[in-house]
């Protein structure tokens, strides 16, 4: 083996380095056989190299200059040597690049070819048509105009790439993708931007984000804002800030902190529940439904259990099989339940966001409640409560209940000053519910 050095501002030709390979600074390499160098040892920069062919080494990798010594005593007893360093590399490339160990370069990289390494360090920025690693660690920019492979990447700047396949990515600044997957972890502390279709992971930003339609995930969570361009599949939903879906969502599980605003219908296969505004233009469907807020849609169908607190509008009704209206709570649209309670007090027993509740959401649960139309088989009303009209099979008015009409088949208990503004009326068969 023979190490090989090319002096500051050289220009050389080479084939095969058998050894290692030193570049000084505005040093030149080209090919011998205008395609490419294969060097078998490690390439180390000593500042700007160029480089107008295709490279092949075992590592890449920039020199630290030394520039100050100093030593001085300390406690009369001890000696110290200080050293400061000055890092430098910079490598710009009109091939590609096959690093099989280790790129580590503490300025910039520039390769208009594709660049595949094992680990990727680079201090300043990137660029490169693709790149294929093991893991990227990148304290600038990186621009991958391409597809861009790692299971690992961690960019404390800005990433812009083409067709991604990460594992995990964590960004410090914007992370702009154009479609692909990243199946990992995906944290973003500023703005996430994807331009095509995306299969996520775990997608967490704390920033702005924007999803095109026809996305699938398994976790999104935001402490900032995500806008959903069109229909999205996600496992699970957690928002503490703001989501909107231009579409459909379908999804095994939400919680809502803060604002869901969805422009199509929403299917939760398992539950939805939190404290916060859900907004709905079409349908709601779902297996059980607890929240405290503002819940607005369509039309509501719960296919177990519907715990409300606070208020819900509906245009078409409201649906479930078990439905507790807590105290407090103002309902505008039809209620409809085999079992319909109306006036408990406030559940705070569910969900992870209990802890959160704030102090005005507290003063808004007491009180009277006020619904319109309940179609049930047994209906009960707690004190001072309100509704339009009651259909059922067993009512049960507790004091100071108000209501407008009420309509029985089998039962109908009150207790004293309760208002009824028409006379009840028993009958064999009640009428059919809204849906």
């Amino acid at each position: 083996m023979t190490d090989l050095h090319v002096g500051r501002g050289q220009t050389v030709k080479l084939g095969v380095v058998d050894g290692d390979l030193r570049v000084g600074n505005n040093a030149t390499i080209e090919a011998s056989n205008d395609k490419n160098v294969i060097v078998t040892g490690g390439v180390y920069l000593e500042g700007k190299a160029y480089v107008n062919c295709d490279l092949e080494c075992d590592s890449l990798e920039s020199k630290i200059f030394l520039s100050k010594e100093t030593t001085f005593k300390v406690l009369s007893s001890k000696q110290r040597i200080e050293l400061t360093g000055r890092s430098v590399g910079w490598l710009e490339m009109n091939g590609n690049l096959i690093a099989h160990k280790q790129l580590n370069v503490s300025h910039t990289v520039q390769v208009k070819g594709s660049i595949k390494a094992e680990d990727i360090d680079v201090g300043g920025r990137i660029q490169a048509n693709a790149v294929t690693c093991n893991r990227i660690r990148i304290g600038g920019r990186a621009d991958v105009k391409n597809t861009f492979e790692a299971s690992s990447a961690e960019i404390g700047g800005k990433i812009v790439a083409g067709v991604v396949k990460i594992g995990d990515l964590n960004v410090g600044g914007e992370a702009e993708v154009n479609g692909g997957a990243i199946t990992g972890n995906i944290c973003v502390r500023g703005k996430f931007i994807g331009k095509s279709s995306l299969e996520f992971g775990e997608l967490l930003v704390y920033g702005r984000g924007s999803l095109p339609a026809n996305c699938k995930g398994h976790r999104l969570s935001t402490f900032g804002k995500i806008d959903i361009a069109g229909n999205i599949t996600c496992d699970y939903i957690q928002v503490s800030g703001l989501v909107e879906v231009r579409g459909d969502c379908h999804t095994e599980r939400v919680e809502v902190g803060g604002k869901f605003d969805v422009s199509g219908s929403l299917f939760v296969a398992d539950r939805l529940e939190g404290f916060g505004q859900t907004k709905i233009a079409g349908n709601f469907e779902g297996k059980n439904l607890r929240f405290g807020g503002k819940f607005q849609a369509n039309k509501i169908t719960v296919n177990e259990e519907a715990d409300i607190s606070g208020k819900a509008e509906t245009k078409e009704g409201f649906k479930a099989k078990q439905l507790n209206v807590r105290s407090g709570t103002k309902v505008d649209g039809a209620l409809i339940g085999e079992r319909v309670e109306i006036g408990k007090s406030p559940d705070r027993t569910f969900g992870a966001w209990v802890s959160t509740l704030p102090t005005k959401f507290q003063a808004m649960t007491g009180g009277n409640v006020k619904v319109q139309d309940i179609y049930a088989q047994y209906v009960l009303m707690g004190t001072v409560c309100k509704a339009t009209r009651i259909f059922a099979d067993i009512i049960k008015l507790e004091q100071g209940c108000v209501v407008d009409q009420v309509t029985y088949t089998k039962e109908l208990k009150t207790d004293f000053d309760v208002a009824i503004h028409q006379p009840p009326q028993k009958v064999t068969a009640l009428p059919p519910a809204p849906f």
